[in-house]
C-alpha cells in the first residue's frame, strides 16, 4: 500500500513540475500555475479529492460534537416540518401539489378535491419530482422528474382519475416549461436536442408541440432555429411560452447572466403549423424582465431609471401604440408577479418598504394593498386563470410559513389550513436588519438572527453568509429549523446583502457585477468588520460561508483579510475566476463577471480570483471546501486547486484544509451537518 501512495505522490509532483516549467497559455491565461494539471487530469484530480475527503471525514467523525449534531439535526428536521407542501396548482375544483413528510422525505404528487379529500397520484420509486402541470380540464397531470441530481430530466403524464401513467415519456428536458393546449390532449414544452447524448453544449434549446399518444421524436418544433432568423439559442437560454385565446408570446433570456428578455409574438391558432413566423416585439435593450399575457394585452415589468420597476401594458392589436403605465417604484426589487382570473398580484420593495398589492383588470388604477404581518414577507403566490381567489405563503427568517387564502371581493384573508405551523421553536429568537457603510459610503443591509436580548460583549459565535450575484436577492424564502443548532449555542446568523444581488433593485445588481464585482467583496468585508467593531463577535468566533458564485465573495474576503475569520466554508465555489472560460457555465457568465478574452476584463477577473490571490507566508484560517464530482456547472478542479494551494501555503499547520467530496452529487451538494461540526469545532463551541 505504501508503494502505491508513493507512486501516486510522484505522479502529482511530476505533473506540478510540468506546469511550473510550461506556462498555461491557452485562452489568454499566461501565469505559471503549479496546479493547472488539475484542470485536465480529471481522474487524478477526483481521486485526490476523494482521498482528501476520506481524511477529512475521519477527523470530523472522531469529534464528540459530530454524533450530537447529527442527532440534533435529525430532531430539528422532523420537528414541525410535516408536511412540506409546495408547487400548488389550482385547476377547476381540484388542487394539485407536491408534498413530503418525515416518513416520505421526497416529493410525492397529490390532488385534493373540493370536499378536502386527498389522493396520492405519484409516489416515484426513484427520482425527484420538481414541477407539475395539470391540464386545463384537470384530467391529466404532466410532471417533471430528475434522477441522481441530474440537470437533465424527463416529463411523464398521468391520468388523474385512474392514476395510470400514459405511454408518453419525454426526455432531454434541461428545464421544465410546459403549457397545455386548449384541446387538453397536447402540450408545448422545452427540450434540448442533444441533452441525452452528454453533449448539451452542442445542442439547441427549442419549444416543441407534443400530442398525447404520439412519438416524441416526431414532435413539431414551434419556436427555434427553423422559425427565428439568427436564432442563437443554446443550453444557456431559457424560453417561456404563454398563451391567450388569440396570441402566443415567447420570451428568451440567458439562464445565468441575463435578466432582461426578448419577446416574440404570433397568433395562437397557428401554433401547429410548420415554419410559422414569430415577430420580435420587445428587445432586451428595453429592459423588460417579466411579462404576463391576458386576452389582447401584454403586461410588462421593466427596469426604470430609479433602480426600481415600471409596470405597463401593451395592446397586442396595436403593438406600435405607446405602452400604458400602471405603477412604478424606486430602489427596490420586484419579488412576485402573478395573475389570477381577475387581477395581477405584486410583491416588491419600494425604497426599503415591503408591499403586497393587487391590481384588478377591470380598473387598473384602483391598486389595493394587501396587509402583511409585521416583519413577514410573501414568499409564494398560488393563483390560477380560472380562480379569482389566491393562496399565498407568508413567513420570515424566524417565523414558519403559513398558507393564507385571499378573497378579492371581501378582501378577507383566512388561514387555508393546508399546513399546520408551530412558531414556538423560534419564540426566543428574533431577526433584525442593520445598515453597514461600505468603502464608497453605500449602506449595505445586514440581516441578523439571534436570541432575544443578545449580549454585545464580543463573545458570540457568528456565522456570516453572502451570495451577491445575478441580481438574486437573499430573502427568507426557506424557513429552516436546523438553524437552531447554531442559535441554541448562543450563536448569531448573519446574512450580508452585498451588491451583485437584487435586494435594492437593478442598480444593486449592476454595482456588483463585471468591473464592479469587487464591491461585493468589499461590502462583505465591511459587514464582517461591523460585527466585530459592534461587539457581536470577535475574529476567533466569526465564521463565513458561501455557495457557487458566493465562493467569489468568501474566497476573496479570505484571501484579502484572513485575520478577520476563524474558519470558512465554500460549496461548489467559483474560486479561479481568471479561468472562467474553462468551466461549463463560463461563457454565459462573461456578462456577469467579465471575459478572459478582454484585456481589461481579464484584469478584473484576476482581482476577484481567490486562487490567484492566495499569498505565501500568510496564516490562513481553516477552510472547508465541498464539491460534487458530477458538477456540470463549476468543475471540481476549481475547488481542488484552491485547496491544494492553500494546503501548500499552510503546510506546517495540521487540520487546516478540509475537503468534502461526493462521487454522485452535482452542483447542489448538501453538506450542512459537516459544516456545522467544522464551525463549532473551530470556534470552540462545546456540547
Amino acid at each position: 500500500m505504501f508503494w502505491l501512495k508513493k507512486i501516486f505522490f510522484i505522479i502529482i509532483v511530476f505533473l506540478s513540475l510540468v506546469n511550473c516549467i510550461s506556462c498555461v497559455s491557452n485562452n489568454s491565461y499566461s501565469a505559471v500555475d503549479s496546479y493547472g494539471w488539475m484542470e485536465t487530469e480529471k481522474d487524478l484530480t477526483n481521486n485526490w479529492l476523494l482521498s482528501e475527503s476520506n481524511r477529512s471525514m475521519k477527523i470530523l467523525e472522531k469529534l464528540d460534537l459530530f454524533s450530537l449534531i447529527e442527532k440534533r439535526f435529525s430532531e430539528l428536521t422532523d420537528y414541525g416540518t410535516e408536511p412540506i407542501i409546495h408547487n400548488i396548482r389550482l385547476k377547476g375544483e381540484n388542487t394539485f401539489y407536491l408534498k413530503r413528510t418525515n416518513k416520505h422525505p421526497y416529493n410525492r404528487l397529490f390532488v385534493k378535491d373540493r370536499f378536502g379529500k386527498e389522493r396520492l397520484l405519484v409516489d416515484p420509486p426513484v427520482g425527484y419530482i420538481y414541477n407539475l402541470y395539470p391540464s386545463n380540464d384537470g384530467k391529466y397531470v404532466a410532471y417533471a422528474i430528475s434522477e441522481n441530481d441530474s440537470e437533465i430530466s424527463s416529463i411523464k403524464v398521468i391520468n388523474v382519475k385512474t392514476r395510470a401513467h400514459l405511454a408518453d415519456s419525454l426526455f432531454g428536458i434541461t428545464f421544465s416549461n410546459l403549457v397545455w393546449a386548449n384541446d387538453n390532449l397536447s402540450f408545448f414544452y422545452h427540450r434540448n436536442n442533444f441533452a441525452d447524448s452528454g453533449n448539451r453544449k452542442s445542442g439547441t434549446e427549442e419549444l416543441y408541440l407534443h400530442r398525447l399518444g404520439s412519438n416524441s421524436d416526431k414532435d413539431l418544433a414551434i419556436f427555434g432555429k427553423a422559425n427565428i432568423e439568427n436564432y442563437q439559442a443554446n443550453i444557456d437560454q431559457y424560453t417561456y411560452l404563454s398563451l391567450s385565446a388569440n396570441w402566443a408570446v415567447v420570451s428568451v433570456e440567458s439562464s445565468i447572466s441575463g435578466d432582461t428578455i426578448d419577446l416574440y409574438l404570433t397568433d395562437s391558432n397557428s401554433l401547429n403549423l410548420e415554419n410559422k413566423h414569430w415577430k420580435k416585439i420587445i428587445d432586451r435593450k428595453q429592459k423588460v424582465t417579466n411579462f404576463l399575457l391576458r386576452d389582447n394585452w401584454l403586461y410588462l415589468a421593466k427596469y426604470n431609471n430609479f433602480s426600481g420597476y415600471t409596470l405597463s401594458r401593451l395592446d397586442l392589436n396595436h403593438i406600435h401604440y405607446q405602452e400604458e403605465k400602471i405603477i412604478e417604484w424606486k430602489k427596490g426589487e420586484l419579488t412576485r408577479f402573478s395573475v389570477s382570473k381577475d387581477a395581477i398580484y405584486l410583491t416588491y420593495y419600494d425604497s426599503g418598504k415591503y408591499k403586497f398589492v393587487t391590481i384588478p383588470f377591470a380598473d387598473l388604477h384602483n391598486i389595493k394593498s394587501i396587509p402583511v404581518s409585521d416583519g413577514n414577507e410573501v414568499t409564494a403566490i398560488f393563483s390560477s386563470s380560472d380562480h379569482k381567489e389566491i393562496l399565498f405563503t407568508q413567513q420570515n427568517w424566524n417565523i414558519p410559513p403559513k398558507i393564507w387564502q385571499y378573497d378579492p371581493d371581501s378582501q378577507l384573508i383566512e388561514d387555508s389550513k393546508i399546513i399546520k405551523t408551530d412558531a414556538s421553536l423560534f419564540a426566543d429568537y428574533e431577526s433584525e436588519q442593520k445598515g453597514v457603510k461600505s468603502n464608497d459610503g453605500e449602506l449595505i443591509p445586514l440581516t441578523l438572527i439571534h436570541r432575544k436580548g443578545v449580549k454585545l460583549d464580543g463573545s458570540n459565535p457568528t456565522w456570516l453568509f453572502a451570495y451577491g450575484a445575478y441580481g438574486q436577492s437573499e430573502y427568507p424564502y426557506y424557513y429552516d429549523t436546523t438553524r437552531l443548532i447554531w442559535l441554541e449555542k448562543g450563536g448569531i446568523i448573519a446574512i450580508a446583502h452585498v451588491r451583485g444581488g437584487g435586494e435594492l433593485g437593478p442598480k444593486w445588481h449592476y454595482d456588483g457585477k463585471g468591473k464592479n464585482k469587487i464591491n461585493s467583496v468589499n461590502d462583505f468585508i465591511k459587514c464582517a468588520k461591523y460585527l466585530i467593531d459592534h461587539r457581536y463577535t470577535n475574529s476567533s468566533k466569526l465564521v463565513i460561508s458561501g455557495v457557487s458564485a458566493g465562493g467569489i465573495v468568501i474566497g476573496s474576503a479570505l484571501a484579502r483579510h484572513p485575520e478577520l475569520f476563524a474558519a470558512a466554508s465554500i460549496t461548489s465555489g467559483m474560486l479561479n475566476m481568471s479561468r472562467l472560460d474553462q468551466i461549463p457555465i463560463g461563457s454565459v457568465n462573461f456578462a456577469e463577471f467579465g471575459s478572459p478574452f478582454n484585456k481589461q476584463e481579464f484584469k478584473n477577473l484576476q482581482t476577484i480570483d481567490a486562487y490567484l490571490n492566495l499569498r505565501e507566508g500568510i496564516n490562513y484560517p481553516p477552510v472547508m471546501l465541498s464539491v460534487g464530482l458530477q458538477d456540470a456547472r463549476v468543475y471540481p478542479w476549481q475547488n481542488a486547486k484552491f485547496a491544494a494551494r492553500l494546503g501548500e501555503i499552510n503546510s506546517s499547520q495540521n487540520e487546516n484544509v478540509f475537503i468534502i467530496a461526493n462521487q454522485e452529487d452535482g452542483h447542489f451538494i448538501n453538506n450542512f451537518v459537516n459544516m456545522v461540526v467544522f464551525f463549532m469545532w473551530k470556534t470552540n463551541i462545546s456540547d
